[in-house]
């Protein structure tokens, strides 16, 4: 399972990652003079500096520009152009194999043209390609539950199996009259339900930017046993950014409740919580759709977590690649013929404006600069331009 968007790398025959498996040819061939000494530095003008690594036979020369406007360099007797911000590589101190402002590796650009799916008729002449349904049980419903003081940290515990975790406690409360009791709720993210009594009450999102999730949910509670199910999500993790392998995810609180009738604050955090990992339809294989009984009904719910969908199309002919339209689906994993295509998060980041076409590498890099939205394969995030 994949826990990550896009490797720093790039995907295939995109430049980005053609570039990369560029430079990284470019530095095979300074190898031997790479590993055997150390560089000669100097500087042939502002903004400018050159490294030379000499033994033997073996002379590599790295030329930079560190400025934000092009230059020309003279080195070794030979011109050599140097857009801003850029650095050329030399593997013979005469030839140019690469300079990183300059991206030559092939890519695809992909275009699509929409098309309606097509029915499947089975030999009967009956249609089915409706949409049908199951609704996931809400809390505890696998026989491997397992009981922790704290809440726990969602990665470690889930140990890659899902990309859900159960938090479920039980909580009596004695009197309930005029109470307006508040749900508090902090989480590492990146997204949670939280149901009361079995009832969905509210649920939270991080943002691009910081995947922590903090809400505040008025809830109703009745005199007596109550029980609390939270849901955790990590549909999608950050992959980029400064120590984000040790951010962690899940709910790891406070978890507090608010506004009981003595006006007093329960902090529930250290108690005694009941943990599942997983949801009990990916224990049954839901996502090849050919388990379960499936609801079929023309009343097909909307809005509501903890469903899965399924219908059956006719694949478009040819050969080319097909892309499936997420446009109004909240956050989840979709599979065709029982093959995962991804995760998915449509609605969340992208912006309604769209993006700009411009953009300038050059200069101080930010984690902001030359962002561009996309969605593919785990959810809707960003990039940084080629």
């Amino acid at each position: 399972m994949k826990n990550v968007l896009f490797p720093d790398a790039g995907i295939i025959r995109q430049p980005k990652w053609g570039h990369l498996k560029d430079l990284h040819k470019a530095i095979k061939l300074c190898e031997e003079a790479l590993i055997a000494t150390d560089p000669t530095i100097s500087s042939p003008g502002p903004n400018l500096e050159t490294s030379v690594y000499k033994t033997g036979s073996a002379c590599v020369a790295f030329l930079a520009n560190t400025g934000t406007n092009d230059a020309t360099v003279t080195f070794n007797g030979n011109s050599y152009h140097l857009p801003g911000w850029s650095v050329s590589i030399l593997p013979d101190c005469k030839s140019v194999v690469l300079n990183t402002a300059k991206i030559n590796s092939a890519s695809t650009i992909s275009s699509f043209a929409t098309e309606s799916v097509k029915e499947e008729v089975d030999s009967l002449g009956s249609s089915s390609s409706g949409w049908s349904w199951i609704s996931e049980p809400v809390g505890i419903s696998k026989d491997d539950a397992f009981t922790k003081s704290g809440l726990l940290e969602q990665i470690n515990t889930t140990a890659d199996r899902s990309d859900y975790l159960w938090y479920s406690l039980s909580i009596d409360v004695e009197d309930t009259a005029g109470a307006q009791p508040v749900l508090h709720i902090e989480s590492l993210g990146h997204a949670l339900h939280a149901f009361i009594n079995g009832k969905l009450a509210g649920s939270g999102v991080g943002n691009s930017g910081n995947a922590k999730v903090k809400v505040d949910i008025p809830i109703t509670l009745v005199s007596g046993k109550n029980k609390i199910d939270l849901l955790s999500l990590t549909v999608g993790l950050q992959n980029y950014g400064a120590f984000y392998d040790l951010v962690g995810a899940g709910i790891t609180g406070p978890v507090t409740l608010k506004g009981l009738r003595n006006g007093s604050t329960v902090d529930l955090s250290s108690q005694q919580w009941t943990y599942q990992i997983g949801l009990q339809g990916e224990d049954l294989g839901l996502s090849s759709g050919s388990v379960g009984q499936w609801n079929s009904q023309s009343n097909l719910p909307t809005n509501q977590p903890l469903t899965w969908y399924k219908t059956n199309f006719i694949a478009p002919s040819g050969s080319n690649p097909v892309a499936i339209d997420f446009t109004g689906m909240g956050k989840g994993e979709a599979w065709v013929n029982g093959q995962s295509i991804g995760r998915y998060w449509p609605t969340y980041v992208a912006p309604t404006s769209g993006c700009t076409d411009s953009c300038n590498y050059r200069g101080s890099y930010s984690s902001s600069k030359c962002l561009m939205y996309f969605w593919h394969n785990d959810t809707y995030y960003y990039k940084i331009r080629n």
